[in-house]
């Protein structure tokens, strides 16, 4: 009987595929092995990921407890909020409703405090915020941006927001900015018109959302749809205090609005004061910091969110 060569002896039954269980095991292997070097056996990144779950459910009481701390600093913050740390700048944004939105576009890449201010230094540099005279010269406008010091960092993509801007207030909301909230929208269409604007995403239009009911005391009806906004400093808290998992918008957003559904978005102004002053990138101030009690301070969770 003639000898077979055993590469070619064909399987007896049908070829065993993975189970999935063996492809979670091998993925999460792979990603230590990207993030160490280090290959580690199925038996200890199976028991790592049990440890992340059990450590993960064992503080339910105390994510609750973080936000607890969370929204009672928030409480203590309501007597002299600032936006732009220039009473004259905050008068403004509160007192004109395009200032207020371009305030909110300005806010992206550079220290919330100047951004806030920008529409009152543009203004002075204008003579004007009249939408219809913007949409008009938008060389102007972009001049007035670019002039030194510049009002942002980048200059042309804010000069050209600006500009588009006062071309969709004029021409979806009759050239009223207050048009967009003064029928007493629920925060969730509130955040979805913001959301239309070129150069306003999730981040900031729940942001928006926030300030305008808290520090305007504008109308906004149904605040359990409003939301954190995706934003280093509350992704940091988030992280490092075990409200969530991992860096992710969509699980962030869900934590929030599980662990406190009447208003989510009422996180999200402490939070971020949180990240900004105490629960920095490097060199966290955990023993002055509001959360210190429950706060677990899990620094390393947040080590890529810069």
């Amino acid at each position: 009987m003639p000898r077979v060569s055993p590469g070619l002896v064909k399987p007896q039954g049908p070829i065993r595929q993975p189970s999935g269980i063996e492809e979670l095991v091998r993925d999460l292997q792979n990603a230590e092995y990207v993030r160490t070097g280090v290959r580690p056996d199925s038996t200890s990144v199976i028991r790592q990921a049990l440890e992340t779950v059990h450590k993960a459910l064992v503080a339910e009481d105390q994510r609750k407890s973080v936000v607890t701390a969370i929204l009672s600093f928030g409480s203590s913050l309501a007597q002299g909020e600032t936006l732009s740390k220039d009473p004259r700048a905050d008068a403004f944004v509160k007192d004109n409703p395009f200032a207020f939105l371009l305030a909110v576009i300005f806010d992206q890449m550079m220290d919330a405090e100047r951004a806030w201010k920008a529409p009152y230094e543009l203004k002075k540099r204008l003579g004007h915020l009249d939408p219809t005279r913007m949409v008009a010269d938008p060389r102007a406008v972009a001049a007035a941006i670019k002039k030194p010091p510049a009002l942002h960092r980048f200059v042309n993509d804010v000069s050209r927001r600006v500009v588009a801007a006062a071309h969709r207030v004029l021409t979806q909301y009759g050239g009223r900015a207050e048009a967009i909230w003064e029928d007493k929208p629920s925060a969730k269409q509130l955040q979805a018109r913001f959301d239309e604007f070129d150069g306003i995403a999730q981040k900031k239009a729940a942001m928006a959302v926030e300030i305008l009911e808290r520090l305007l005391r504008v109308s906004v009806l149904q605040m359990e749809g409003s939301d954190i906004a995706y934003d280093r400093h509350v992704r940091r808290v988030f992280l490092r205090s075990g409200l969530a998992l991992y860096d992710d918008p969509d699980h962030m957003i869900g934590v929030a609005r599980q662990l406190n559904a009447g208003r989510p978005g009422a996180i999200d102004y402490p939070a971020w004061r949180i990240g900004k002053e105490w629960c920095r990138p490097s060199e966290p101030a955990c023993d002055d910091c509001p959360l210190r009690e429950p706060c677990p301070k899990l620094i390393d969770r947040a080590i890529s969110v810069r």
